[in-house]
Parts: C-alpha cells; structure tokens; sequence
C-alpha cells in the first residue's frame, strides 16, 4: 500500500515511518518527497533551496526521520539550485545525524546543476556523496563514496 499526500505543518504525520510515501510543498521553490525503505528513509527534494526556503526545507527532512531510521538519503537529483544556505542545511543534518547515530547520503548526480557547489566547497570530503540513489540506497556500511569529485 502506498499514502501519498500534500500537506502543512498542522496536518502531517510523524513522518516517513508514519507512511510509506508523503509529500510536502515548502514554498514555490521546493517540493520535498520522502519514502521509507527498511531502515532507510529516502528525502528527495524537487526545485530550489535557497535561503528563503532552507530551514522549512530542514523541517521537513527531520520530519521524515524517524527514530528507526538509520540511514537518510538526501536525492538532489531534482534539486535545480543550491545556494550557501542550502549547502549549510546539509552540514546542519550531517551534524544532527551523526549525533543521533544515523547516516546520511546525498545523491548528486554528476550532470546535476547543483554538483559544482560540492565540488568548489569540498562538501564531499564531509557528507557521503553518491551519484544516484540506488547507490546509497544499496550501501550497508556508512562511509564515503568512491564518486570523483
């Protein structure tokens, strides 16, 4: 069975575990999809993240997260722009994570406009960073990925 649903702050559910798809529009720029795969949640975020959007943006994605979750799956395959406030949301949910005991991974494909602003920052060094979500979706260890940057 699969839920799949459009939803504000007051009407969502405890997130990804809650349903096994769940959709949710932040603002006009970005669309947030999360989906439960095992122990896996998978947060695929559609449009812009910038800094008028990213802390509902992080909102969302640690709504997904449940406790039973041990790996996050971040796919910015349909990501279209990341700014600065995008790139530090990242880094704020590998912290958040990695406190909890959970892995992330983020899917940036290697023709994806966002790719250059790992590559200029180094942000791979920090965050697993993956081509496609099958990948991460695969892994069974935490680490970081053979990808070239």
């Amino acid at each position: 069975m699969r839920w799949t649903w459009t939803a504000d702050r007051r009407g969502r559910s405890s997130g990804c575990a809650a349903a096994f798809r769940w959709k949710s529009i932040v603002s006009e720029l970005a669309r947030v999809e999360s989906e439960q795969h095992g122990s896996v949640c998978l947060v695929r975020i559609f449009g812009e993240i910038d800094m008028s959007n990213d802390r509902d943006v992080l909102s969302e994605i640690e709504v997904a997260v449940g406790r039973e979750t041990d790996r996050l799956v971040v796919d910015l395959t349909h990501t279209t722009y990341l700014d600065s406030a995008g790139l530090a949301l990242l880094l704020r949910l590998a912290e958040r994570m990695q406190a909890r005991q959970q892995v992330l991974s983020v899917v940036v494909p290697v023709d994806s406009p966002v790719r250059r602003a790992f590559e200029l920052t180094g942000l791979a060094s920090v965050i697993d960073v993956v081509s496609r979500s099958e990948d991460a979706l695969s892994e069974t260890r935490p680490g970081h990925s053979n990808d070239q940057m």
